[in-house]
């Protein structure tokens, strides 16, 4: 019944949807450039291929070339977040990210750079010993 709603949900959410249904939490989503009939069938496809290929797997993802789906089982109910989380504090969450998102590419930068002088500086010193015998 989880996979039905989400079927259903991604056309309404136009590409993404999120929910949870008795015990069981599950996501569906889309690429952007997919239409909502496109992105049902896609997801449809994705929980046929989970149900032979999961079985009764109490968790899952299936990633397909167009879309995503993802489902939980949680035995003692789905979590909930806490009561202090606000709309004000998830937007603000997700500025977070975005700044951990760019840290972390910066960082990535310097280090390949970093990489490249060093192995750059290794093979001159190797020349200068190849010209030096």
């Amino acid at each position: 019944m989880a996979f039905q709603v989400m079927e259903n949900g991604v056309v309404s959410g136009h590409g993404f949807y999120a929910t949870s249904y008795e015990s069981v939490y599950v996501l569906g989503q889309c690429e952007g450039d997919l239409g909502d009939a496109d992105c049902s069938e896609c997801v449809k496809t994705a929980v046929q291929r989970s149900e032979v290929e999961c079985g009764r797997s109490i968790s899952g993802q299936v990633y397909l070339h167009k879309c995503f789906i993802s489902f939980s089982y949680y035995p003692n109910g789905v979590p909930r977040r806490s009561s202090s989380s606000s709309s004000s504090s998830s937007s603000s969450s997700g500025n977070g990210q975005n700044t951990g998102k760019t840290v972390a590419i910066i960082l990535g930068g310097a280090a390949i750079v970093g990489f490249i002088v060093i192995c750059m500086m290794f093979a001159r010193n190797l020349m200068k010993k190849k010209d030096g015998k």
